[in-house]
């Protein structure tokens, strides 16, 4: 195991214990900037003495030396069981991407942006390969303006689960709707919860899909 990725293990575990709910909190906690915590974490500038202090300090069980040279344990007291400690720093995250459905183009976003210029959240599945915010109330009130969906990128050529939610990402931006046969050869028909009139079914041209993501779960604050 690397230095990086004995500092990745740790992060991962310090959102586990609560010291932050992604790696932007712990940089704020640590003292750090958003930009420059990222260079640091990604191996763009060398891991300083100072830098393995601080993380060291955001938990009094962390050995130090571990987070220096591999030695030892990641904790220092390894009462709480060796297994425990590896389910707690496996803890699985995905980027939450800085665009929301009903919004930009995750083609563009992915063209432009890095993993590491995104925020990380703890994901409670690991099948989702994404998370990303929801803007607007068509898909109101399962799926609510401001909520988080967590989605995972699909073959849609293979075959589509008709009438369940997906994220398209088209050429005029990112929808969220339930997906069901078009009487059109090569288009799908889109669909909103939301009953109002405003929010109408519409189709979209399979050929101006950049790419289709099923909704594996969706998390709101009540």
């Amino acid at each position: 195991m690397t230095d990086l990725e004995r500092v990745d293990k740790l992060l991962k575990w310090l959102v586990f214990e609560g010291f932050g709910a992604n790696n932007m909190e712990i940089a704020e906690r640590l003292g750090y900037t958003k930009s420059s915590f990222s260079q640091i974490i990604n191996g763009k500038v060398p891991l300083s003495d100072k830098f393995i202090d601080k993380l060291a300090s955001a938990n009094q069980n962390i050995n130090k030396l571990w987070i220096i040279s591999g030695s030892g344990s990641m904790l220092i007291n390894d009462s709480m069981n060796i297994v425990d400690a590896n389910i707690k720093s496996s803890v699985n995250t995905v980027p939450l991407l800085p665009i929301s459905a009903e919004g930009g183009s995750l083609n563009q976003f992915f063209a432009g942006v890095r993993d590491s210029d995104c925020e990380w959240i703890i994901s409670p599945i690991k099948e989702a390969d994404f998370a990303i915010p929801i803007t607007g109330e068509s898909m109101a009130p399962e799926y609510p303006n401001g909520s988080k969906v967590y989605i995972k990128k699909i073959n849609e050529k293979a075959f589509i689960e008709w009438g369940k939610v997906f994220v398209l990402d088209t050429c005029n931006g990112t929808v969220i709707k339930v997906i069901v046969p078009s009487e059109k050869e090569g288009y799908l028909r889109c669909l909103s919860i939301n009953p109002d009139p405003r929010y109408a079914p519409f189709e979209v041209n399979q050929a101006d899909m950049f790419g289709m993501y099923r909704v594996m779960l969706s998390m709101a604050i009540k």
